[in-house]
């Protein structure tokens, strides 16, 4: 099961450092869409930080995937990323709406894959490395 986690790992990661990339060095311009959807990448791009924003953030969190430095730091990172690709094909372009439904699948098995660390931030003991200190007023 390992195996299988780590090539959807690495088929995720490559996959937002290649979207990234292709970005800012223009291999992979953005598709031409329809309607409110193309209004909607056209204000991104236009902003002049939120693509460039979003694109570093894909670039960032895929290295880290990529390179398993820090797999649930790069998930959470990637999270919103994920699901506004989901619900804009949902929405705005539903045409893509598979591509959208296998980002977010295979985002989700991979948190599944590291929910152990990602419980470690829900639990509700005090951390024992951490001491309780108590401020006087």
């Amino acid at each position: 099961m390992k195996k299988v986690a780590a090539v959807f790992r690495y088929v995720f990661a490559i996959f937002y450092v290649f979207s990234a990339l292709g970005y800012f060095f223009g291999f992979m311009p953005l598709p031409k869409m329809d309607g409110m959807a193309q209004q909607l990448m056209d204000a991104m791009v236009s902003s002049g930080y939120l693509m460039i924003f979003v694109k570093l953030t894909e670039l960032v969190g895929g290295i880290l995937l990529l390179f398993n430095l820090s797999g649930p730091l790069a998930l959470a990172v990637l999270a919103p990323i994920t699901l506004n690709i989901f619900l804009f094909n949902l929405i705005l372009n539903p045409s893509l709406t598979f591509l959208g439904l296998i980002m977010l699948l295979i985002h989700l098995g991979l948190v599944w894959n590291y929910r152990e660390r990602f419980m470690l931030v829900l639990r509700k003991e005090p951390d024992p490395f951490i001491s309780a200190r108590k401020f006087s007023a």
